[in-house]
């Protein structure tokens, strides 16, 4: 997963990309620290699939420009738009299974 450190940047990503898994978090928080392994494990195998991730404190404005108030907030976007949502409990066989469908349709 490769960290972002801005709003801009990061709408670059979900742009010129069509499949990204995007995970916000927060500093010392371990649950985010486990999914954000977790989920990193899981893209090793779909290459397809772009991993980012920011930290809140890193980029305060994410919050409200995501929509994300727990952490983590985990978002996957196909062609810019945001298909699925996940927060706080993350559900990783529904996550597999969503990150298929759309892998197959690329």
């Amino acid at each position: 997963m490769i960290r972002m450190r801005s709003l801009d940047e990061i709408e670059q990503v979900i742009e010129s990309n069509q499949l990204v898994l995007f995970i916000i978090k927060t500093n010392h928080c371990g649950v985010c620290e486990a999914v954000s392994a977790k989920v990193s494990s899981m893209l090793e195998s779909k290459p397809s699939v772009k991993g980012i991730n920011v930290y809140m404190e890193d980029v305060p404005e994410i919050a409200s420009r995501y929509l994300a108030f727990s952490a983590p907030t985990l978002l996957l976007f196909y062609a810019g738009k945001e298909v699925y949502r996940s927060a706080r409990f993350i559900r990783f066989d529904e996550l597999s299974h969503v990150l298929s469908q759309y892998e197959s349709v690329i």
